[in-house]
């Protein structure tokens, strides 16, 4: 899967680094065997014998080897720069696509886009509308399966003047003989429906949302039935949403071609936490800045009610109005600080959001003028609560001062409050997320399939749009994923398991079995060559309180899989993984809920130089993380702590580069 190139909405200087012009030099953590580079999987569909991925730069007959197609070179040349500008704008005018969509094959030719009795592929994506930059749905066709696109003389052929409007997926529904587009609305949060019987007019269907994780920005929506515990009289519909800045969540459900309506027991678990600190509201800003003084022109058009122009939205504000430096597209500086006000709790709890830049983009409390606390953005378009202990300044004045130093961020502030406590910071929403790491976003599944095909198989990107400019390998997708329904005691929910087909890259294997121990165990036969391998461990678990895996051990480097008994939560640790340094919100610990069902855990681990993709027990729970090791650090130890485990068996396979 290695160096297969795709059109993406990344940034033009994310986009150039993918391509690998302007790349630092970090290719010893390059993938072997993912599809890279890449950033949203895109316009993935099914023609004539192959499988295409992101707008037909790619195709394969098995998910797993890519073979860069015609198309895709051309895309590369447009990113070239020693290709002359006139050359690069001619290749553009070719490929004329926008931001990430669909592919969807016109069988029929409803859209009468095909020439010579052939079926068009009709693509659509969105784009940027001047002057205020509204987000609106283009349609695009090739009758030459994607070597080139015709724009459609009508565009937008969809527009509902939101600028947070985007990622459409099209597929066709045969009870109504209609095409169904599913698209989010990405600040509401809503997911809406639109139908059309030719491809080109659409008209609207139905809402749906906001239901769990609402505090993001939705986006990257998909839609499609399966078969609830292989039986195919219960089919249920799956409805998947990306939620900025993490992962995606699920609803399961049906949907009649008109609406999709959540199942009543699966939306019991969804109710939101409302959760907002208790204490004296200090500044709220509901009636403008009061009493603070300005600096600069950073906070002329603050407080803000919505976000301003240029400016992606901003999630999670308390009340209407919030402290936003936005102004003129982020490009000005300049400060707003409060007045005097004395401590008279131990904590101050506030919302903050924005760019993660320390130096220049900070929240600071002023005690005698000067800094004694100090916080910065989470780069999110969510405010989210943080907290500062200030119980040994109690009774002092201080003074609180927004600053924006950077000509390219901004800092987002609202509803400071003294507290008894400390403000909770949550990992995530309560939501049935699909994948519990951070770095699994933007997920789609396949436009269509062979004809003998009857699994849903989906892929995301493994990067995170907190520091994706800023990682040494700026974008791969996921291994490919088939998704199945399985029912619980607790319900009916999503499984998630790498595709069989996978096991054609592997290599040497390495297996030990049936060892019972507590503490370290180092198994002597089981040692990567190198930090692409495949790993499937068995656990029988006796009485350890928790247990699991280390990889990538070595150089004062580690990368921890565990799981706590007592709280039933899978975890992926990498605050010591290796390199971390381009920003300090890498280091991190992730964990999702995983229920001891039988005493039993198996975990099946794809490591790949720069990534680990964890699913346990058959995919009940997903784990996906970027990390760094150097080359070197390829230990491979077993822990136990606070009692005994079992490793039943234990599986190693090298996995080999792909060309």
């Amino acid at each position: 899967m290695k160096n297969v190139i795709q059109k993406t909405a990344l940034s033009a200087l994310i986009l150039m680094s993918i391509y690998g012009f302007g790349q630092s030099n970090k290719e010893q953590y390059n993938p072997s065997y993912h599809y890279y580079p890449s950033g949203d999987p895109t316009g993935l569909f099914y023609y004539n014998g192959l499988y295409y991925n992101n707008w037909g730069s790619a195709v394969s007959s098995d998910f797993v080897n890519w073979k860069i197609t015609e198309a895709g070179l051309l895309r590369r040349k447009v990113y070239d720069p020693a290709i002359s500008k006139q050359v690069r704008d001619s290749l553009r005018n070719n490929n004329r696509l926008g931001g990430s969509g669909t592919i969807v094959v016109d069988k029929e030719n409803t859209s009468g886009l095909g020439i010579n009795g052939n079926s068009p592929l009709i693509s659509f994506w969105h784009n940027d509308s001047e002057p205020w930059g509204n987000q609106v749905i283009g349609l695009a066709y090739s009758n030459d399966t994607t070597k080139t696109w015709t724009r459609y003389k009508k565009f937008p052929i969809l527009d509902i003047n939101s600028r947070e409007f985007r990622d459409p997926k099209v597929f066709w529904y045969e009870p109504t003989k209609k095409w169904i587009m599913v698209i989010g609305w990405a600040d509401v949060p809503k997911i809406k429906f639109f139908s059309s019987s030719n491809l080109i007019d659409w008209e609207f269907l139905s809402d749906f949302g906001p239901y769990g994780a609402v505090e993001g920005v939705w986006e990257c929506a998909d839609l499609f039935p399966l078969q609830v515990d292989n039986d195919p009289n219960n089919i249920k519909w799956v409805l998947s949403i990306s939620v900025q800045p993490l992962t995606g969540q699920y609803f399961i459900g049906d949907f009649d071609g008109t609406k999709f309506t959540i199942d009543p027991e699966f939306a019991l678990d969804l109710k939101k936490d409302d959760y907002k600190p208790s204490g004296e509201v200090l500044f709220d800003f509901e009636h403008g800045h009061y009493n603070w003084t300005m600096e600069g022109n950073a906070f002329i058009e603050s407080p803000s009610n919505q976000a301003l122009f240029r400016q992606g939205a901003v999630m999670g504000k308390e009340g209407m109005f919030f402290a936003n430096s936005h102004h003129d597209r982020s490009r000005s500086i300049g400060k707003i600080t409060s007045p005097l006000f004395k401590i008279t709790k131990d904590h101050i709890n506030f919302l903050v959001g924005g760019n993660h830049n320390p130096n220049d983009l900070s929240v600071n409390l002023l005690i005698n003028d000067a800094i004694v606390r100090s916080q910065t953005g989470n780069n999110s378009g969510g405010l989210q609560w943080v907290g500062w202990d200030v119980s040994e300044y109690k009774s002092k004045e201080a003074k609180i001062e927004i600053v924006d130093k950077s000509t390219n961020g901004a800092i987002l502030a609202d509803h400071f409050m003294l507290c008894n406590d400390l403000a909770l910071i949550k990992q995530r929403e309560k939501a049935f997320w699909i994948d519990y790491g951070p770095d699994f976003f933007a997920v789609r599944a396949w436009n269509n399939y062979a004809e003998n095909e009857n699994r849903i198989i989906w892929t995301g990107w493994m990067g995170s749009w907190r520091y994706g400019g800023l990682e040494p390998v700026r974008g791969i997708q996921s291994v490919p994923r088939s998704v199945a329904l399985k029912t619980f005691p607790e319900g009916v929910r999503l499984m998630q398991k790498p595709i069989k087909e996978l096991e054609v890259l592997r290599q040497k294997h390495l297996k030990v079995s049936d060892n019972t121990f507590e503490g370290i165990w180092k198994p002597k036969k089981i040692k990567p060559s190198k930090n692409a391998f495949e790993l499937i461990v068995d656990f029988e678990n006796i009485n350890a309180l928790e247990f699991g895996i280390k990889i990538g051990v070595g150089n004062n480097q580690q990368t921890v899989i565990g799981y706590k008994t007592s709280d039933e939560k899978l975890y992926v640790d990498r605050s010591d993984s290796g390199l971390d340094d381009f920003i300090s919100l890498f280091p991190q610990k992730n964990e999702g809920p995983l229920k001891n069902r039988n005493d039993n855990l198996k975990l099946h681990i794809f490591v790949d130089n720069c990534s680990v993709e964890v699913f346990a027990n058959d995919g009940e729970t997903v784990i996906s993380s970027k990390i760094y090791p150097d080359p070197s650090s390829v230990e491979i130890q077993l822990f136990s702590n606070f009692g005994k485990v079992k490793v039943k068996t234990l599986d190693l396979w090298d996995l080999k580069m792909q060309d």
